[in-house]
């Protein structure tokens, strides 16, 4: 386990912004340096999103009902979640209210260190091991929402950094993910419809300027723009659809398209 070092939150005024990965070493050992992985921390509530290398061309279809098999194997490997982050001294805990993979067997909780301009995460719970790197540009404004489908119930939380931001949309309320991985779910799913209930997790990268999706978990939401706006107090449009707000931060304004 890392040492104590309580410079790393006492010296730091913030930790918002846009952070990206270089490096992830897994507790088998293996190096993962191709992966695009970024991780948006808005005020409390964060968003992170990791996707494979090389996507294949099979997956870049209009919808659920054109994906192929091998394609949703391939999707079912990427990974992103959501919630809020807190750090004491040097440690940090990333607790995940939506994830798009099930629920790993402990916390996701790690030590912080810097090795010049380089953020160092060491797992606490398993011994892995990732570098981050902070993204030079404005995080100004910085906001984010806890937001609730008016209709379906689903979860939602939205982040916005400067330039950046990212969205999370869970499953459908009673879809639970009851096998180690995604892969293995959908393995054991009964049919096309139920894969795709599990597929169904949106997680979502983009620019605020025109807010237009440049990177997501499904990929026929890439090149698609968000309509956003506030529809009155505690309502948040998105592409029409109501959204409660069940908690803000930050400068809500940042997120609109008016």
């Amino acid at each position: 386990m890392a040492d104590y070092d309580p410079s790393v939150s006492a010296t730091r005024p913030h930790w918002h912004g846009l952070w990206t990965r270089s490096l992830l070493v897994g507790a088998d050992g293996q190096r993962d340096v191709s992966s695009a992985a970024s991780w948006l921390q808005g005020p409390e509530l964060f968003v992170d999103l990791r996707q494979p290398a090389a996507r294949p061309a099979f997956c870049l279809v209009p919808g659920f009902a054109q994906l192929s098999i091998a394609a949703e194997t391939w999707l079912a490997g990427q990974q992103g979640f959501a919630g809020s982050f807190h750090v004491a001294q040097n440690r940090a805990a990333w607790q995940r209210e939506i994830d798009y993979q099930p629920p790993g067997p402990t916390p996701d909780e790690g030590v912080l260190s810097w090795e010049g301009e380089t953020l160092v995460e060491t797992g606490l719970h398993s011994p892995y091991l990732e570098h981050w790197h902070e993204a030079a540009q404005p995080n100004h404004p910085c906001a984010a929402l806890r937001l609730r489908a008016a209709q379906t119930g689903q979860a939602a939380i939205l982040v916005r950094t400067g330039p950046i931001f990212m969205l999370a949309r869970g499953r459908a309320p009673g879809i639970r993910l009851a096998a180690p991985s995604l892969a293995a779910c959908l393995a054991g799913a009964a049919d096309a419809t139920a894969r795709q209930a599990l597929l169904d997790c949106e997680i979502s990268r983009g620019t605020a300027s025109g807010w237009v999706i440049n990177a997501s978990t499904l990929p026929w939401r890439e090149g698609q723009r968000l309509r956003l706006s506030l529809d009155r107090p505690g309502r948040l449009l998105i592409d029409g659809a109501v959204w409660e707000i069940i908690h803000e931060e930050g400068q809500i304004d940042a997120f609109t398209t008016a």
